[in-house]
């Protein structure tokens, strides 16, 4: 299914749920999932976020929240429910407005250093990192089924500049330690060990270079569709540490090289294209 086919299925129904469940004035309904990707995959996933300004909307959602993750959407102020989509089960994420402002607001202005990222590692707007994560990836890619004016606005809010870089620099703090770490287990005689550090450092340093560029993830399993939007020696060098096992102490030196420059050049650094595009409606 191409990236077009897939997202006209996934809006026409996005916009029935909208007409069945009368959205209001003031929300937005996005539609995301694997359906807004910007690569090809072979199925198409529907997930729906509704930002509401309403309490009682809100409330009739969590009245009846799915146990799945019940603390974790206590906690971060979410509800989530599985709809009835004409036999089909379909996700949806339901936040109340406010709380998403909030959020915008804490992720504050600038582009924070390596020290402040290692502050606030397991935050993102004051949310968990997986959960913050998610929301502003639905706000960045998700494509709206009700509300595109409004969705603007919110967008409009959220500093994107900080969110891309701090995403980046989480990720590039993983690889920083690695040029640390591969070493100290090549000293006492486990390349193993280092393998392992790198491999992670690797995918660390991919989802990196996503939000660098101007992109955003929020499952590992898309990693490898995203490498031919990076630049292709990345995506030769990646493949080359996760699907060859690197166990030589030269070729564990030289890739610990490569985790370095990467570091020096890209942290705290200007994220390439950090707003979103305007939101695809068809």
């Amino acid at each position: 299914m191409t990236v077009t086919d897939r997202l006209e299925a996934a809006l026409a129904q996005g916009r029935r749920f909208a007409e069945r469940t009368g959205c209001r004035d003031g929300e937005v309904l996005l539609v995301t999932g694997s359906s807004v990707l910007p690569f090809e995959t072979s199925g198409g996933d529907v997930d729906l976020v509704l930002l509401t300004p309403y309490d009682d909307r809100f409330r009739s959602f969590a009245e009846r929240r799915h146990p799945e993750r019940r603390t974790e959407q206590l906690a971060n102020g979410y509800a989530m429910s599985y709809l009835d989509a004409g036999g089909e089960e379909i996700d949806i994420e339901v936040w109340p407005e406010d709380r998403v402002l909030a959020a915008c607001r804490a992720l504050g202005d600038g582009i924070r250093d390596a020290d402040a990222v290692e502050a606030d590692f397991t935050r993102v707007g004051g949310l968990d990192v997986k959960v913050g994560t998610d929301l502003f990836h639905a706000l960045r890619c998700g494509v709206p089924a009700h509300g595109a004016e409004r969705l603007r606005e919110v967008r409009s809010a959220v500093p994107w500049r900080t969110y891309q870089a701090f995403k980046r620099d989480c990720a590039l703090v993983n690889v920083r330690d690695a040029t640390k770490g591969i070493p100290a287990s090549l000293r006492v005689g486990r390349p193993d060990e280092a393998y392992l550090k790198l491999c992670w450092a690797a995918d660390s340093l991919a989802d990196g270079l996503i939000f660098h560029h101007g992109l955003s993830i929020s499952r590992w399993k898309w990693r490898l569709r995203y490498l031919p939007l990076l630049e292709p020696s990345f995506g030769d060098w990646y493949r080359e540490v996760r699907f060859t096992p690197q166990l030589a102490p030269e070729a564990l030196d030289r890739h610990v090289g490569v985790l370095r420059d990467a570091w020096r050049r890209h942290a705290g650094t200007e994220p390439l294209s950090p707003e979103p595009p305007e939101p695809r409606l068809s």
